[in-house]
């Protein structure tokens, strides 16, 4: 008798719950065994085991390689003998244990939908729709974990039928209802199934919606936060385990990838609100905004990484002969979406910790992963130079380049060759464009190195241009077989694009026009201008509404004095209603900005040419639209804000309050409209005379403080003790001559004389208005508005002979609404560097006890402003009427300004445009400075305000010394070398910027009649910049006053105590040289009272040497016309008619009539055309936008 023949309902419910588990762990070996002992210990749960027995057998089917096909049709086959016995199961199912027939119908159904049923397997499912809700009753034993599982697999067998039977809409509503739910991931098996259903679910989505809406692409959305929600939780199972009914996580992860990025490239967030899964960024209040475009940064990043590892870890390296497309598909993905967070729509405070330079490096890190699994891959490298010259890492990018250029052209000598595109290579459309991009960035931030090197670039694509390529791309060679049969061929140039053919030939003629400004071969400028200017027009031909081509031909048209011609080319670029079209959405909003800030230098070219045909009304009217483009101020420079250098962390920074499109412009951008303003007030200055056009500089100074930071803080920045106030006892206001606009000099019009009652009351009344809205007492002003202590500022005191301040205030804050009314010509065109006349002193009306304590820098936004006041001294801003009430006022009580601009975001386009290091930066930011400080102390001179001239001249120096210590203290150091060469980025050299403060100093001296100061200074700058134009004109014409004897050689000496009068006069006269020429009789030596006569006939034959006076005054002439010469052979003074000017005169001295006229009519050729400004200070970029 046995002992195992009665049975125990315990062990029953045991090993049911072990045949459970066992089933749910997927370890179909145990499950024959259990199912047994489930069967003697529990007979009434035979349908379960029936089941269990089943899963088993389908288990392993299922798990068989598909390349067995016989096998696999064989066990696949087999299962259908399980399907009759389960349907009589399920039939028979009685109400005790409706679980085991519902475990028992998926079964069944899964038999079916393996045996390619769908119709049969929705049958069977039929019952499982019923049996769902119902459970075992209380206290018997069930399979609670395994029914579970065959939830999630009834729904992923339901979903794929009705797939597979066309039967869309049913299958739609089935994923979303399993998607719904909270996935599973206690178990194996419910942790495969579950994946199964939610990959499907995601790849259905995103598959069979050709054309998605909104709503079809915030379900998929929905589908794959769910997925990834469960992969967080949810280990991978080992690759050994997967079926060919599992999708690979790699692929779910990309279609992932590729839907985020589809939402990024549209301007789409996940909602807040629950309801609504995604809506346009653009209908987000600013608040709502930037948390939704945080997280759904952060939600690219995570899904980024996830897809990542698994490519990097499951790509092998390639052999020569292939490529792994997967990965170059991949980096070109991550370069679209980096091209979005860089671009114009994005900004720094919806990027997160790190910003744009975060994401910028975050894309390098993936380019350099990737290219481990490339080998030579010419996409990798394209986007490295990409990257890299966008993070203003221009050596890196550009020795990327020069691998991607390597490899290209000789890809392409093959082609030629054979007649065979090659795998794996950009197309030619591609690999121009990145050549352009290239000559771009050298031409636009290199200096004469780099423009060498953009100039071979050059050749190289005129190279590439006339190559015989395949007509069809189909005929690709690979693995280096060829066919016997070659295809036609024709030029590349016939293959392009319409818009890669303009950027090429656009490229090619701005890397000629810019060597012809560095070429040391001035027989060659003419013709490189020329060659330039036919390139430029092809590429116009090709892209009409490229903006950047109509300013390079624009530019090169007025160099080559053809301004009628650059005028039409301008307003034909202006006029332009094509490329004022955008896209609908923020992204075309964005791109609509980004083509006014490219207007910007197109608007300050017009004026200047208008300046050259004399039309200085229209003129000023452009410098005006080039502002007014924009809109009002508020959204120039937002609503009270406030540009410091260093940006604050305070909430509403954060949020982007306040902000304005200032604050959306890059460096060189915000460097073009300080340019502007500069031709705006010379421009005043013409009409209105010096005196009320230096009342401007304010004007200018404000504007530099809203772009680039308050200058104090700059100064504070570069210098580690702040330079003390800057008091001065002044002489006279007019003690030296007055030049007009133009340089030439003019005696003062009774225009510009403000010596009536009227005049003095209306500046008193001004310089109280300044005193009480304005000037803010040093003690007060010790903290800013951001809780930093603020250095003492830069002041500058006007004081007559009695130390007494002067009535006139020279930083009054004055709109100039422009009243042009006055003549519409220049007066004189040649600027005179002679001190010789000088205009006679006026009195002025004293104003006692009067003290201004504000200087240029003090004027401007960062000092003076209060927090939340629209910035009012422009001219294009608002009307006074409009300017809100001091601060203080009743109707405006003070309060905290703490809305402060973010940085900056590289504009858009396919080449997102460069963010220079933080030396680089800074370098500009000085830069900048010191020439508008240069610019005002150049107008304070035109307005006899010396002493306001030489305190600005003072400041620029302490600048310049700080800015060349904190090169030195920098980790790649200071030498000749980086002081003389511009470098990377900087609109000017170290050592060319202390020649423009030199020259200035020189000029200040040359003005107050101090001629041989004014030559030390001029040597001073030659020293440092050897090429400087204004430097050389001005040392030459005193040199050449010496050869005059204007000018005696050497400074006289004044003796330290009174001479005896008895042998004053005898002792000068012994130690004067004589000033007259050789050939004089003067200068013979004096022999009366010799007491040896000479020989006559050694009279007769000797050859009498020249004094040292005479040689020196030769020397002068000699030295002077060896500078002109070389400077007008230069690309800094070939067009500069004062530099021809004074080289005539040179030419003159030196009897060479006939040169001295052809020097003097090549001067009226350059005058005819001149503009109230070079060329060269349209835009710090050049030929570039």
């Amino acid at each position: 008798m046995s002992v195992h023949t009665t049975p125990n309902p315990d062990k029953g419910a045991r090993y049911i719950g072990l045949l459970d588990t066992a089933l749910c762990n997927g370890s179909w070996s145990e499950v024959p065994e259990l199912a047994r002992k489930v069967e003697k210990h529990a007979p009434d749960r035979k349908r379960l085991t029936l089941a269990a027995r089943a899963e088993a057998q389908v288990a392993n089917a299922s798990h068989r390689p598909t390349s067995a096909s016989s096998a696999t049709s064989v066990s696949i086959h087999g299962l259908g003998e399980l399907a009759p016995r389960l349907s009589e199961a399920i039939a028979s199912a009685g109400k005790s244990h409706p679980d085991d027939a519902f475990v028992a119908s998926t079964c069944l159904a899964e038999i079916h939908w393996l045996r390619e049923a769908p119709l049969e397997a929705l049958t069977a499912l039929a019952y499982t729709a019923q049996s769902t809700a119902v459970s075992t009753p209380k206290g018997t034993p069930g399979p609670l974990g395994w029914i579970e599982v065959c939830e999630v697999k009834n729904a992923f067998i339901k979903t794929s039928c009705l797939e597979s039977s066309s039967q869309h809409s049913e299958a739609r509503q089935t994923y979303q209802s399993a998607v719904s739910r909270t996935p599973g991931y206690r178990t194996p098996e419910l942790r495969r199934w579950t994946e199964r259903l939610l990959a499907k679910a995601c790849t259905y989505s995103v598959k069979n919606i050709p054309t998605p809406s909104l709503q079809d692409q915030s379900e998929a959305y929905l589908a794959f936060r769910s997925w990834g929600d469960f992969c967080q939780r949810a280990p991978a199972s080992p690759p050994s385990s997967h079926t060919p009914l599992d999708i690979p996580r790699r692929q779910v992860w990309k279609a992932y990838y590729d839907l985020l990025s589809a939402l990024l490239q549209q301007g789409l967030v996940h909602a807040p609100d629950a309801n609504v899964a995604l809506i346009p960024a653009s209908d987000l209040l600013v608040e709502s905004r930037i948390p939704a475009k945080r997280r759904q940064r952060d939600e690219m990043k995570r899904i980024e990484a996830s897809y990542e590892t698994l490519l990097i870890g499951e790509t092998q390296f390639p052999k020569a002969s292939q490529t792994n497309q997967e990965v170059e598909e991949w980096t070109e993905q991550v370069m679209s979406n980096w091209n979005v967070f860089c671009g114009s729509s994005w900004t720094d405070a919806e990027l997160g910790t790190g910003g744009k330079r975060s994401v910028s490096r975050n894309a390098l890190d993936i380019l350099y992963r990737a290219a481990m699994k490339t080998f030579h891959s010419t996409p990798i490298l394209r986007q490295l130079f990409t990257v890299h010259a966008a993070l203003g890492e221009f050596e890196l990018a550009m020795h990327a380049f020069d691998s991607y250029m390597e490899i290209v052209d000789k890809g392409k000598a093959r082609a030629e060759k054979t007649g065979k595109h090659e795998i794996g290579f950009d197309n030619d459309d591609t690999a121009m464009l990145t050549a352009a991009e290239a000559v771009r960035i050298l031409c636009r931030y290199g200096d004469r190195e780099q423009a060498e090197k953009a100039n071979e670039i050059a050749h190289s694509v005129e190279k590439w241009l006339q190559q015989q390529r395949p007509n069809s791309s189909q005929a690709t060679q690979a693995n280096g077989n060829h066919d016997s049969t070659r295809p036609e061929s024709q030029p590349t140039s016939s293959l392009l694009s319409l818009k890669t053919l303009g950027a090429t030939y656009r490229a090619i003629g701005i890397s000629q026009a810019h060597w012809a400004q560095l070429t040391y071969e001035s027989e060659a400028r003419r013709s490189l201008l020329t060659e330039a200017h036919t390139n430029l027009r092809r590429a116009q031909r090709a892209d009409p509404n490229d903006l950047e081509t109509a300013h390079a031909l624009a530019l090169v048209l007025s160099e080559l004095r053809e301004v009628p011609a650059a005028l039409d080319v301008l307003r034909g670029a202006i006029e332009n209603k094509d490329g004022t079209q955008a896209t609908n959405g923020n992204l075309g909003s964005a791109a609509h900005i980004d083509r006014e800030k490219q207007l910007l230098p197109l608007w300050h070219l017009l004026a200047l040419c208008l300046t050259a045909e004399d039309e200085f009304e229209a003129a000023a009217q452009m410098c005006e639209a080039a502002f007014k483009q924009f809109g009002d101020a508020q959204k120039l420079f937002g609503a009270g804000s406030r540009s410091t250098l260093d940006v604050s962390d305070s909430p509403d920074t954060a949020s982007g309050a306040g902000q304005g499109l200032v604050d959306l412009m890059e460096g060189f951008e915000k460097e073009t409209m300080v340019q502007i303003k500069m031709t705006q007030i010379m421009l005043f200055e013409l009409t209105e005379g010096a005196e009320e056009a230096a009342d401007l500089t304010d004007e200018l100074l404000s504007l530099y403080s809203r772009l680039f930071g308050n200058p104090t803080q700059v100064a504070k920045e570069m210098i580690a003790k702040p330079p003390p106030t800057a008091t001065s006892q002044a002489s006279s206001r007019f003690g030296g001559t007055l030049r007009s606009i133009t340089g030439s000099i003019r005696p003062r019009s009774a225009r510009s004389r403000r010596g009536s009652a009227a005049g003095d009351a209306v500046r008193q009344q001004s310089v109280a208005s300044d005193k009480d809205n304005l000037a803010v007492p040093t003690r007060n002003r010790a903290a800013t508005t951001n809780g930093q202590l603020d250095g003492p500022p830069i002041a500058i005191t006007i004081t007559n002979e009695n130390g007494v301040a002067d009535e006139k205030s020279h930083h009054r804050h004055h709109l100039p609404h422009l009243p042009f009314h006055g003549r519409n010509h220049r007066s004189g065109s040649i600027r005179s560097k002679s001190p010789g006349r000088s205009i006679p002193e006026e009195t002025t009306k004293e104003a006692p006890n009067e003290k201004l304590d504000s200087t240029p820098t003090q004027a401007a936004v960062g000092d003076h402003q209060q927090p939340g006041q629209p910035l009012g001294r422009i001219a294009h801003t608002a009307s006074p009427d409009d300017l809100p009430p001091p601060t203080g006022h009743d109707d405006q009580p003070p309060r905290q300004d703490v809305h402060l601009p973010t940085t900056h975001p590289a504009s858009a386009g396919g080449f997102t445009e460069p963010q220079l290091t933080p030396i680089h930066e800074r370098r500009h930011k000085v830069s900048v400075l010191v020439q508008a400080w240069l610019f005002s102390a150049e107008l304070y001179m035109r307005a006899d305000n010396f002493d306001d001239a030489e305190n600005l001249i003072n400041d620029a120096r302490r600048l310049m010394e700080s800015l060349e210590l904190e090169l030195a203290n920098s980790e790649e150091g200071s030498n000749a070398r980086r002081l003389y060469h511009k470098g990377w980025g900087s609109s000017k050299s170290i050592d060319n910027l202390w020649a423009e403060v030199w020259s200035s100093q020189a000029h200040l001296a040359q003005i107050r009649e101090q001629p041989y100061e004014a030559m030390d200074a001029y040597e001073q700058a030659l020293a440092h910049f050897p090429d400087h134009a204004a430097s050389i004109i001005g040392l030459s014409g005193l040199l050449m006053d010496i050869y005059e004897e204007k000018l005696p050689a050497e400074a006289p000496v004044a003796p330290l105590q009174p001479p005896l009068p008895s042998t004053s006069g005898s002792l000068i006269a012994e130690a004067r040289p004589p000033l007259t020429r050789p050939n004089s009789s003067s200068t013979l030596p004096s022999r009366q009272n010799s007491v040896v006569e000479p020989e006559p006939i050694e009279i007769k034959t000797r050859k009498i040497d020249p004094s040292p006076a005479e040689l020196s005054r030769l020397a002068a002439r000699d030295r002077a016309y060896m500078l002109l010469s070389d400077i007008t052979k230069q690309g800094a003074g070939w067009d500069d008619s004062e530099a021809w000017l004074t080289l005539a005169r040179a030419h003159e001295l030196s009897g060479e009539l006939g040169k001295a006229k052809q020097a003097l009519w090549w001067v009226v050729e350059l005058e005819n055309n001149r503009p109230i400004r070079p060329w060269k200070d349209v835009t710090p970029g050049g030929y570039t936008l």
